[in-house]
């Protein structure tokens, strides 16, 4: 059981990569439409990619840098090009820059301890080929990721909005959702409990006019905290 856990958490973060393609991207899209817990695993690897980028600051070099390629680039003898035999070299370039990253990328991901939790999965009334949302939870900062999951576009003049429903109680509005990327949500109550309903409900553009849902709930789902 255990390495079959490794082994779909690795595909899922391949998932997140864009580098699982063709038959197996197939294959495992059907398998995480079927698997909740294995479509949170893949935001959970999206999200922390994505925390990644936003860390990456670029660096412009010092002019001094760029006079010096110019000038050894003068210096260089023309030579004709020789017809490699086999890629060799090439794909062993490739392969050690993605030994290279995979190394210093894996251990950052692992010490990482406030990377959001999944705690639930919001699926569509209308089946699996609307997509699902991903609920995410960081409990440092008191936010809620959102994250879809080839969820449908809606029209200009509507909003997606996110409710938070307690057993027998009424909706209260987390606020609205970005149907294109991620979405996080910082709580201005207080967090809220396992057996709490979360839904996603079609709204006027800007949100609900009254506080309570107005439109069709496209996603719900159960929270497990």
């Amino acid at each position: 059981m255990k390495s079959r856990s490794h082994y779909h958490a690795a595909l899922a973060a391949e998932y997140a990569l864009g580098t699982l393609r063709g038959a197996a991207r197939i294959q495992f899209e059907q398998k995480m439409r079927e698997d909740p817990e294995l479509a949170a695993e893949v935001a959970r690897w999206q999200e922390a990619f994505t925390q990644l980028d936003n860390q990456i600051v670029p660096v412009i070099p010092p002019a001094s840098v760029w006079k010096r390629i110019q000038h050894n680039l003068a210096l260089q003898p023309v030579r004709l090009p020789v017809p490699a035999k086999k890629p060799v070299r090439t794909y062993l370039g490739w392969a050690l820059a993605a030994g290279l990253a995979a190394l210093l990328l894996i251990p950052r991901l692992l010490v990482q301890p406030e990377t959001p939790t999944p705690v639930a999965v919001l699926a569509s009334s209308a089946g699996a080929q609307n997509g699902q949302w991903v609920v995410s939870v960081d409990m440092s900062t008191r936010s809620l990721m959102l994250t879809p999951l080839k969820a449908q576009g809606i029209a200009d003049n509507h909003s997606l909005e996110l409710w938070a429903i307690p057993p027998g109680g009424q909706p209260r509005s987390l606020g609205l959702l970005n149907t294109q990327q991620p979405t996080q949500l910082a709580l201005a109550e207080k967090m809220p409990d396992q057996g709490y309903t979360l839904a996603i409900s079609l709204e006027p553009r800007g949100g609900s006019p009254t506080g309570q849902p107005t439109g069709a709930v496209l996603y719900s789902g159960a929270l497990a905290l």
